[in-house]
């Protein structure tokens, strides 16, 4: 199971992945994980057309399982973004949020 981090602070902190990093022109994700700089953690942005995750794909099979669910249209869009380790770490959450960045609430709790 991936970690998950803030999705807000992910997508404003990260650097996005590019065609340096791995990504192939025109690519909009790789099918396999780009090579990660010593340091940083590689960040998946999925979401679902709803709510959007931020999940940590460093290690291949994480990545492969959550590209996998993307191929297959369980999520909408995916964007990857180097974080540095110790910044992920700090901003590890757990939490899904909306499109426009609020939380999700928790259906079990009131």
């Amino acid at each position: 199971m991936p970690r998950y981090l803030a999705v807000v602070a992910v997508q404003t902190e990260g650097r996005r992945v590019s065609a340096e990093d791995g990504n192939q022109p025109g690519d909009d994700v790789p099918a396999q994980a780009p090579r990660i700089p010593d340091g940083d953690r590689l960040v998946a942005v999925v979401n679902n057309g709803t709510w959007q995750s931020a999940l940590d794909v460093t290690y291949p099979t994480t990545y492969a399982q959550v590209y996998r669910r993307y191929r297959d249209g369980t999520w909408k869009a995916m964007e990857l973004f180097f974080v540095p380790e110790q910044r992920a770490a700090q901003i590890e959450d757990g939490r899904r949020v909306l499109m426009n960045g609020q939380p999700v609430r928790d259906p079990g709790r009131n």
